[in-house]
């Protein structure tokens, strides 16, 4: 049993720093010694990455979820969910449906994983309200799709064309959502895991918008971790960018291009020292190379692989806990497929290929 109580806290903060006369201080204490950052652009894709994740008894996860997934077209009808019954078709009821998932996901994780014991309903709760960053005028990846970009990461972001170009940083434009959604963060911190959630807009995150909320949460660890040692940064959004690899499963979402180019274009960690960063991609474990040309041989990127006990655990079907989380998620349903490598229809693989970045 977990001893320490959930707080609940609402902070308004400013410049991105919590005033000392309102920080709450280091409520809780970890044994672990340095921060992973995990970028993830929607509720379930943090699984895309699970195998630099796993079983870490020195890496403290911080798993930053960067929209709420509410543009998904499985919010239609009604679902329950552990319980709790969420009318999908009202926005603020899809959003809640999908974090519902994440984190009872998170905490089943935290069941079979020796490093990872926190629930969300023992973890410190911090509700922030943070001033906007500036403007988009980067030309981040167009929402119409991933058609006018160059596939390979140094190519950059889409030329020309971004609707978001010259909006307020963060702003969520999904109209339904209210003013302001994208300045309220949710805090959630544990003692092996923290779990930071924003609404930036499903199918409208810019590279911008992951910019600003990287220099947030980074910005305000010292008020809100229970360390500050900072490791590595990971782009947990699979991407193959406009079918460039026909043998993995392809996939371009405008979310995902935007958090794998700003993690691959920007030094988010700019200290002395080790800080790689990873994005998840395309990549093969038969090809003779090892993996396809996007992944290993940029910049000594590599290739990782889920455990069988974790893989197991999460996939399979009708009783896994990820098929359990996010089955309803997946087309056609019920279940997602799974398999070795990210080929033909499998998303969720057991083995993870990444490109790295800075050291």
């Amino acid at each position: 049993m977990r001893t320490f109580l959930r707080a609940t806290l609402a902070l308004t903060v400013a410049a991105g720093t919590v005033a000392l006369a309102a920080a709450p201080g280091r409520a809780v204490t970890t044994t672990k010694t340095q921060i992973q950052y995990i970028l993830s652009p929607h509720p379930d894709d943090v699984f895309e990455a699970w195998s630099l994740i796993q079983d870490s008894t020195g890496n403290y996860p911080v798993f930053v979820t960067l929209t709420k997934g509410e543009s998904t077209g499985h919010c239609t009808g009604s679902k329950t969910l552990n319980g709790v019954a969420y009318d999908l078709t009202v926005p603020d009821q899809c959003k809640a449906a999908r974090m519902a998932s994440l984190n009872d996901w998170l905490d089943d994780q935290s069941d079979n994983d020796g490093s990872l014991d926190d629930y969300l309903s023992t973890m410190t709760h911090y509700r922030v309200t943070v001033p906007a960053g500036g403007t988009d005028a980067t030309g981040a990846p167009a929402v119409a799709g991933m058609t006018g970009c160059k596939p390979a990461w140094t190519s950059g972001g889409c030329a020309g064309g971004n609707p978001n170009a010259n909006t307020p940083v963060p702003d969520n434009l999904n109209s339904a959502d209210g003013p302001n959604v994208a300045r309220v963060v949710d805090w959630w911190v544990g003692a092996t895991s923290a779990r930071v959630e924003f609404d930036l807009g499903d199918g409208n995150l810019t590279d911008m918008e992951v910019l600003w909320a990287v220099n947030h949460v980074r910005s305000n660890r010292a008020a809100f971790l229970p360390l500050s040692n900072e490791y590595g940064v990971i782009a947990a959004g699979y991407s193959n960018l406009t079918h460039q690899y026909t043998a993995c499963y392809e996939y371009d979402h405008h979310d995902h291009r935007a958090v794998q180019e700003a993690v691959y274009h920007n030094d988010l960690i700019p200290l002395s020292g080790y800080h790689p960063q990873w994005g998840v991609t395309c990549g093969s474990q038969t090809t003779g190379t090892g993996v396809d040309p996007e992944a290993l041989p940029v910049n000594g990127g590599r290739a990782n692989r889920i455990s069988d006990l974790h893989y197991s655990q999460n996939m399979t079907p009708g009783s896994g806990y990820f098929q359990s989380r996010f089955g309803w998620l997946s087309d056609p349903g019920p279940d997602w497929a799974s398999g070795p490598d990210p080929a033909g229809n499998v998303l969720f693989s057991q083995w993870n290929y990444f490109w790295k970045r800075y050291a």
